[in-house]
């Protein structure tokens, strides 16, 4: 070891600790927005589920959305809005929210869209 080299070592290594930190810092990130993404969806599909039977009710699958929201993800998906319509043939159900940010001031919005025909009763 040459003079003036001390500590070296340890200042790489808390170089290459701090990176690999980041590193799984990003992939949980990137963990929680893919969980909302996902539940978003679900919950999309669940609505138009609830509102594919005639008498067609949007209010009861953006309620339905909601609902099955707050059953998977809790505090995982904040500021859950689910909107749904119809055009006389067929349901969208679309659930907006934003994923837990594990970075400090930053946003990560998540909309999801599912749709279905509306089904027809014939005797």
């Amino acid at each position: 070891m040459l003079p003036g080299e001390r500590g070296d070592d340890n200042v790489a290594a808390a170089v290459i600790f701090s990176a690999i930190l980041l590193v799984a810092w990003a992939i949980l990130q990137v963990a929680v927005v893919l969980l909302g993404r996902g539940v978003a969806l679900e919950a999309a599909r669940d609505g138009v589920h609830a509102a594919r039977l005639p008498p067609v009710d949007t209010t009861a699958a953006a309620s339905s959305a909601t609902a099955y929201v707050a059953r998977a993800t809790g505090p995982w998906l904040n500021n859950v809005a689910a909107h749904a319509g119809t055009d006389g043939r067929n349901v969208t159900v679309t659930v907006s929210g934003e994923a837990v940010s594990l970075v400090p001031l930053a946003q990560f919005p998540i909309s999801q869209t599912s749709a279905g025909p509306i089904e027809e009763l014939r005797p």
